[in-house]
């Protein structure tokens, strides 16, 4: 064999090992490949449709971030934040829509408690009530669409709690999928929606073209000016653009986390039976305090409701009456999670069942302890705002006990539809009364005359919810000092006031509580001209 044969056969044999190893490598990373999409999670048909109809997604959540800017900037509340509301429930039924889900019949209840909640927020100036009101907002935000995606009506209390806290982790997991949907749909050669990304290249053209130019108009007509800042306030001024833009981006990048934590379908439709405990150990401890609960009780019926019985020395009727009503408050509120708890974690058990029937009874009697004793307090010191709350909590949680009481009997049947329901409805009455208004008046009723300081504590303290009931005052019963403005005096600058802070809201901010203030000061300061 010549060498040139040879050197043809090496090259050969080389060119042969060559492949070899390429095909080898090929192998490898196909290998790797496979096991990287075993291990990467499927994703479900929710998350593909946004992949599919990435811009319809993308143009739901800017509308979602216009409606967030109408009702979250300088805006704590009025027609403004109503307006965004019924935009942003749109919104999500754009979203159900995209994802073709059916709308539900009952899911118009979930509508209109949100409407209820949003008119009540214009019906009192009141701060505390509207932080609450904007959380029951949110929660039933959270509600409805649970609502539409999964079957909820067996749910346990447990379950509810547990899927609540999965979709709001599910959406914290997706806080970066905005910027991984939209780089992966970059990457695709073949776009087919392209005519949205122009649609969207445009409106980010003429959003802050539109802010630029309104602002030039505004310093060149004052009138035009004038016009703008009544219907919006201040948006359009340059100084307010960087504030503007951060909440539109903060609207768009929640909305958008919230549909991508929906679309996750982590929400388990029945969580994991937990292993039940022994209910011998819950009949020990509770047998222990009912022991304790029935001799309470039988004091507080003996003593305070019937007033039979000797006192010591120390306490008349009164002063004992008024005694402990915070004590007995929070035991209360314990009795109420621990009757929870057992029927929760224990198995279930006739003895167990009949002692916590027990406990539950002493419950309601130490509640209307609490309940009579508050009485006394404002009876002896007049009616508080903070008073009023405790009165109301203690309603509300003597019905939630109720209803704990039915689930010894029927585990946990719709028991946190009952309790959401039952704060509703109460938080509904609380607002619809506007507790400072109501207080107002109670006092005002009830006091023979008022000093310059029970006026001053009124006002510095109170919305522009007191202002109809001070409006009703008689000056007369105003006890001042000599050097003192009088008391016709001193209710006027209050009401002249109150006329200049209305005037300062704009369309966006109308408020009918802030109307009627301004209403009823208009009306004092033309009969006491």
């Amino acid at each position: 064999m010549s060498e040139e044969e040879k050197k043809e056969i090496e090259q050969q044999q080389e060119i042969k090992n060559e492949k070899q190893e390429v095909q080898k490598i090929l192998e490898k990373d196909k290998q790797e490949i496979q096991q990287q999409e075993i291990k990467k999670p499927k994703q479900t048909e929710y998350q593909q449709e946004i992949k599919q109809k990435f811009w319809n997604f993308v143009l739901i959540s800017m509308c979602f971030a216009f409606f967030y800017v109408i009702g979250t900037y300088k805006i704590r509340t009025g027609i403004g934040v109503f307006i965004a509301s019924l935009g942003q429930i749109g919104c999500c039924f754009a979203v159900l829509k995209q994802w073709k889900v059916e709308m539900k019949k009952d899911t118009v209840y979930y509508v209109v408690m949100i409407i209820i909640m949003n008119v009540l927020m214009l019906w009192t100036d009141q701060s505390f009530l509207h932080f609450w009101h904007k959380k029951m907002i949110l929660l039933l935000f959270f509600m409805m669409m649970l609502h539409q995606f999964y079957e909820d009506k067996l749910w346990s209390l447990k379950t509810y709690i547990y899927n609540l806290f999965l979709l709001l982790f599910g959406s914290i997991a997706s806080l970066f999928e905005p910027i991984e949907n939209f780089i992966e749909q970059m990457k695709k050669k073949e776009q087919q929606n392209q005519k949205w990304s122009y649609i969207l290249l445009g409106l980010g053209i003429a959003l802050p073209l539109t802010f630029f130019i309104v602002a030039m108009l505004m310093s060149a007509d004052g009138v035009f000016a004038n016009m703008i800042i009544k219907l919006v306030g201040n948006l359009f001024l340059p100084q307010n653009v960087i504030a503007v833009t951060f909440l539109f981006v903060l609207g768009y990048w929640l909305f958008y986390c919230f549909v991508s934590g929906l679309a996750r379908k982590e929400v388990s439709q029945k969580t994991k039976e937990m292993k039940q405990a022994e209910p011998i150990i819950a009949i020990t401890f509770t047998s222990v305090l009912l022991v304790v609960y029935v001799l309470f009780c039988s004091i507080q019926i003996w003593y305070l409701f019937i007033g039979k019985g000797k006192l010591p020395e120390e306490f008349t009727y009164a002063s004992y009456a008024r005694r402990g009503f915070f004590e007995l408050l929070f035991v209360s509120v314990i009795n109420f999670l621990m009757v929870v708890i057992c029927n929760w974690k224990f198995r279930k058990s006739k003895v167990l069942n009949g002692i916590l029937v027990a406990v539950s009874v002493c419950n309601f009697i130490m509640m209307a302890s609490s309940f009579y004793r508050m009485m006394l307090y404002v009876k002896a010191y007049h009616m508080t705002v903070m008073r009023m709350y405790v009165l109301w909590f203690l309603a509300m949680l003597a019905v939630s006990m109720a209803g704990v009481v039915y689930t010894i009997f029927y585990k946990e049947k719709k028991l946190y539809q009952y309790l959401f329901v039952v704060v509703f409805v109460f938080l509904t009455a609380l607002s619809a009364v506007r507790p400072q208004a109501y207080v107002t008046r109670y006092n005002l009723e009830h006091m023979k005359q008022y000093t310059r300081a029970d006026i001053d504590h009124i006002i510095r303290f109170s919305s522009l919810d007191v202002v109809p009931e001070l409006a009703k005052i008689d000056v007369n019963k105003i006890v001042v000092k000599e050097e003192e403005q009088s008391g016709e005096e001193i209710m006027k600058k209050y009401f002249q006031g109150v006329l200049k802070e209305c005037e300062q809201r704009k369309a966006r901010k109308y408020h009918i509580g802030v109307a009627q203030a301004e209403k009823a000061a208009r009306e004092y300061l033309e009969k006491h001209k």
